[in-house]
């Protein structure tokens, strides 16, 4: 009766806001029903004419044979949520035609809804709500296929037992009291959900087996495999991201990506329940392709490059401070302006990143070395920069300030140097340092030795 009055509670329809790691598709919750176990199985056949009539009742089917569960991974996209890839489990229930034909529904933990309360600023903090839903089979490939990312399906060879428990979980969780999380952009995400409900009926096995060696890769070093398309983005981050982001994973963490899951699931073995093991996975097959999507192997070597752009704005900032030294206006002018703007930018960075450390819960951008190269302390020179070049004034107190800034970064150099730093900031100190270095020249001998400034 427990079992019967679930059913009837679920045969309802609710509209939600989904976006699976970015759309909003309408959630048919009326499907939940159709994975609930059929408790109208058994049958009477009518008496054979050659045996004499009496009741002859069918053998149920056992629970969960008639239901296939298998993850879904879609590759990367062209927005910049899409960048990471995606995933859900696909639940299929075979059912006869004259029961209204099989079942499909999908369920992923990539769902978020713009229009809630306090969006922005949970965003900022880093407190964001994330949900789970499901919504159809088809409607799933047709948005994929619009946006020309790849989909793998994995069949999971599963008991029914374990089946049962999985379908249970997720119409559990896709309760309104259940449904949301806190989102944790690799700690907690749509990718990890789906590991963690496969694990939970598998009974740790996944943790198990691959919490017990380090890997090559950090939280650093996927993230710009992934967005180094995106250039400015990939740059972004990757001064935004502090020191536990460049700790070595295992390959449980890995699961953060929807990819690295599917590789990993792809290679586990299970208990076959008689001494053996058997794969976890059934079988395998590609439902899309793409063309305009290919997943980057590997992160990118920017530190030539970065460098290559460190000296190129760090001779500029020499041309002018040499020419201004020699009395030239324009050049005096010119300084002044290049100066500001870099301080401005590498002062607003440092306030950037001084938040993220102090007043938000970004983890990741915790203990952030780059503030040795972009803090706040650039603001001041914004202002006192112009006003040396262009008058001198205060000179001594640029000279000390761009002394100061100069030392902080060669403090993050050395700490590398010596080993001292665990940042994988390398390409973040060969862009920022020479531009330092050269305003701290410019400013010491245009003080050191000024040339005569008109009034």
């Amino acid at each position: 009766m427990g079992e019967m009055a679930g059913v009837q509670s679920l045969v309802s329809f609710k509209a939600l806001s989904i976006n699976p790691c970015s759309m909003k598709l309408p959630c048919l919750a009326s499907l939940f029903a159709a994975l609930m176990p059929s408790l109208a199985s058994a049958q009477v056949r009518p008496p054979s004419a050659e045996r004499p009539p009496g009741p002859r009742l069918t053998t149920p089917a056992e629970p969960g044979s008639d239901l296939t569960i298998t993850l879904l991974t879609m590759g990367v996209g062209e927005q910049v949520w899409e960048q990471f890839g995606h995933n859900a489990l696909w639940f299929h229930l075979r059912r006869p035609p004259s029961s209204g034909g099989p079942i499909d529904v999908v369920y992923n933990w990539g769902i978020f809804d713009s229009s809630q309360p306090h969006f922005i600023p949970h965003f900022l903090q880093g407190r964001m709500l994330y949900s789970m839903g499901g919504y159809p089979y088809e409607q799933t490939l047709i948005e994929y296929k619009e946006r020309d990312r790849a989909v793998w399906a994995q069949e999971l060879d599963l008991t029914n037992a374990q089946k049962v428990a999985l379908r249970d979980f997720v119409i559990w969780n896709s309760r309104p009291e259940n449904a949301n999380y806190r989102y944790d952009y690799y700690l907690d995400n749509c990718s990890t959900r789906v590991r963690d409900a496969i694990d939970r009926v598998l009974g740790g096995v996944i943790r198990a087996t691959f919490s017990g060696r380090k890997t090559a890769y950090t939280y650093r070093s996927e993230t710009l495999r992934l967005t180094q398309r995106q250039a400015l983005l990939a740059s972004g981050i990757d001064i935004g991201l502090g020191r536990p982001a460049d700790r070595p994973l295992t390959p449980y963490e890995e699961m953060f990506l929807p990819m690295r899951l599917r590789d990993y699931i792809r290679e586990l073995r299970i208990s076959d329940g008689n001494g053996g093991t058997r794969p976890l996975v059934k079988s395998e097959r590609m439902l899309l392709g793409t063309v305009t999507h290919p997943e980057a192997t590997a992160p990118p070597r920017w530190t030539p490059t970065f460098l290559t752009i460190g000296l190129v704005i760090a001779a500029a900032f020499v041309f002018v401070g040499w020419r201004g030294a020699r009395g030239s206006t324009g050049a005096r002018y010119g300084a002044g302006i290049l100066f500001a703007i870099w301080s401005f930018g590498a002062g607003v960075l440092g306030v950037i990143l001084a938040l993220l450390w102090g007043v938000t819960d970004h983890a990741f951008a915790h203990r952030n070395e780059n503030l040795l190269l972009f803090n706040p302390l650039w603001l001041v020179l914004t202002v006192l920069a112009p006003m040396t070049a262009v008058k001198g004034s205060l000179s001594r107190t640029t000279r000390w300030l761009t002394f100061l800034l100069a030392g902080l970064g060669i403090v993050a150099l050395v700490l590398h140097a010596v080993g001292l730093s665990r940042e994988a900031n390398g390409e973040i100190i060969a862009l920022a340092l020479p531009p330092v270095l050269a305003i701290a020249w410019v400013v010491y001998r245009g003080t050191a030795h000024p040339a005569t400034i008109p009034a």
